[in-house]
């Protein structure tokens, strides 16, 4: 049988991994804060995409890796830095109101995607 002493210990042991883990993403959450208004540009690798979603320019949805979940689906040339400033792009999408399949084996990917919205019109229309 479980001491008392047994209990309070393991509750202290509770209370400490707990604040380890509630300063883990306190400083993780503030870090990628701190990158977004320091340097917003990201790379493929620090980036997740959707599986078939893409923003009107033609490049696929995504987001980047290390956010919170309060934070948006967006456009990865945006993300990336590439983006041309004179064609409409998607809005930010944010997690909470938008179902978009992120990439997977089984999914696919929009990575590495441009389909400029005239080759996805043609696209359709030879379907």
């Amino acid at each position: 049988m479980i001491t008392k002493e047994q209990y309070t210990q393991a509750c202290g042991q509770k209370k400490a991994a707990q604040d380890v883990i509630y300063t883990y993403f306190k400083e993780a959450r503030e870090a990628f804060r701190q990158r977004m208004a320091e340097n917003p540009i990201f790379t493929d690798d620090e980036l997740g995409y959707s599986a078939r979603q893409l923003c009107p320019c033609g490049h696929g949805l995504a987001y980047p890796k290390d956010c919170e979940p309060r934070h948006y689906w967006d456009c990865s040339a945006i993300l990336k830095g590439i983006a041309d400033k004179n064609v409409e792009h998607t809005g930010q999408l944010p997690f909470a109101f938008y179902s978009i399949k992120g990439e997977s084996e089984h999914n696919g990917t929009t990575r590495g995607v441009f389909k400029p919205r005239g080759e996805r019109q043609q696209i359709l229309k030879e379907e």
